[in-house]
């Protein structure tokens, strides 16, 4: 699976590249061959003017989960980072479990 991290509107960190990856890595490495790719985005939505504005998207795809995005919003940006893969693993995983249960490929239901 291959996985991107990039930044939209915050200063680039690698310790921040290297907490998503791992967490790519702790959530989405047991789907294994069913996703191809993992690309998270991490931002601030509107600045220095504070809030729930710290975004984190994650979007993957496969050839059972086709392509779909998840955003996750905080007032900071680890934990949208946390909640978003968390969120995406879930996902992933009922798409997956419904599709083996009715012995179909059905595709990821819907961006959140």
């Amino acid at each position: 699976m291959k996985t991107e991290v990039r930044f939209h509107g915050v200063e680039t960190s690698e310790s921040l590249r290297e907490h998503a990856t791992r967490r790519v890595q702790l959530h989405l490495s047991r789907f294994g061959r069913d996703l191809t790719g993992v690309v998270v985005r991490i931002g601030d939505v509107n600045g220095p003017k504070g809030g729930l504005d710290k975004r984190c998207r994650v979007t993957v795809r496969g050839p059972r989960v086709g392509s779909a995005t998840l955003d996750e919003y905080s007032g900071d940006i680890w934990s949208a980072v946390d909640l978003a893969l968390e969120r995406v693993a879930r996902n992933v995983g009922r798409t997956l479990e419904k599709a083996r249960t009715l012995g179909r490929s059905d595709r990821f239901e819907g961006s959140a």
